[in-house]
C-alpha cells in the first residue's frame, strides 16, 4: 500500500510539472506577443536569426518586419485545415523575394472549397515592388502527410521547399500585415490573419491542482494503517472458545 501511494505522489508530481512546463512555455509565447506585436517594424536583415540558427529565439516570435521585395506569380501554397470564427479553411502561403531572404508570406485565410479535396481560390497577390509589414514566425513542424499540390498540411519550410526550391535556409515564414500597393479585389479575396490569441490557458491551475492531489495518496495510506492498528487493537490475541451450551435433555441424561 505505501509503494501505491509512492507511486501516485510521483505521477501528481510529474503530470504537475508537465503542466507548469506548458504555462511557462505559454508565458513565453503571450510575453513575446505583448512586446513585439505592436513594437515599430524593424529591417527584415536587422530581425533574422544569428548565424548558425535558422529559426527565431522565442522571445523574438512575432518580432514586427518591413520589406520590400516582390511576389513570385503563380506560386501560391494552400494550409489545410486552418480555422476561423468555427470555418474551416485554408491560410494562402506565397514566396516573397527581398535582397535578404526568400521568404513565405501568409497572405491570410480563404474558406473550404466543396470538399477538402479541392483547392479554393485565392486572389494573387500583387505584381511588381511591394513593400510589407508583417510578423516573423519560426515555421511549424512537417507533419508529413502526402497532399495534392499545392495543398500543405502545416506550415512547414521543408515541405513548401520541395515545391518552391528558391526559398531561403532559413525556418522562418511572415505573417503578412499590411502590404503597398494592394491587389486590386477579385472573386476570391485572402482575409487577414486576425491578432494572436494571448489566453495564458487553463495549465497553471492544472499544474496546482495535481501538486494539490499529493498527499492525497499519503493520507490515504496513513487512515489505511490507522484502521488496521484500530482493528487489532479492539481484538487482541485469540478470542477464547465461547462455552457449549447445556442443552435441557443432556441434564437429565445426567
Amino acid at each position: 500500500m505505501s509503494v501505491v501511494a509512492i507511486l501516485f505522489g510521483i505521477a501528481c508530481w510529474t503530470l504537475g510539472s508537465w503542466q507548469w512546463s506548458r504555462h511557462v512555455e505559454q508565458r513565453t509565447k503571450v510575453t513575446a506577443i505583448e512586446e513585439n506585436y505592436d513594437a515599430p517594424p524593424v529591417p527584415l536583415a536587422a530581425a533574422l536569426p544569428a548565424v548558425g540558427r535558422t529559426d527565431l529565439a522565442p522571445a523574438d516570435q512575432w518580432t514586427k518586419v518591413v520589406l520590400r521585395g516582390t511576389y513570385v506569380p503563380q506560386s501560391d501554397q494552400m494550409v489545410r485545415n486552418r480555422t476561423r470564427e468555427r470555418t474551416v479553411g485554408f491560410e494562402v502561403l506565397t514566396p516573397f523575394v527581398t535582397e535578404d531572404a526568400t521568404l513565405l508570406v501568409d497572405r491570410g485565410w480563404v474558406p473550404n472549397s466543396r470538399d477538402a479535396e479541392t483547392t479554393p481560390g485565392a486572389d494573387p497577390a500583387p505584381t511588381g515592388p511591394v513593400q510589407i509589414v508583417g510578423w516573423l514566425r519560426t515555421a511549424e513542424p512537417d507533419l508529413s502527410r502526402d497532399l495534392p499540390a499545392p495543398q500543405l498540411a502545416s506550415i512547414s519550410i521543408d515541405d513548401a521547399r520541395e515545391r518552391v526550391p528558391s526559398l531561403s535556409a532559413l525556418d522562418l515564414y511572415l505573417v503578412l500585415g499590411t502590404q503597398a500597393p494592394q491587389p486590386p479585389p477579385g472573386p476570391n479575396p485572402v482575409s487577414p490573419l486576425p491578432r494572436p490569441d494571448e489566453g495564458l490557458g487553463p495549465h497553471q491551475a492544472y499544474a496546482i491542482q495535481w501538486w494539490l492531489t499529493m498527499p492525497g495518496g499519503l493520507a490515504f495510506v496513513f487512515f489505511a494503517i490507522r484502521r488496521q492498528v484500530t482493528q487489532a487493537a479492539d481484538s487482541p490475541g485469540t478470542a477464547a472458545p465461547k462455552p457449549k451450551k447445556v442443552r435441557i435433555w443432556d441434564e437429565e441424561d445426567a
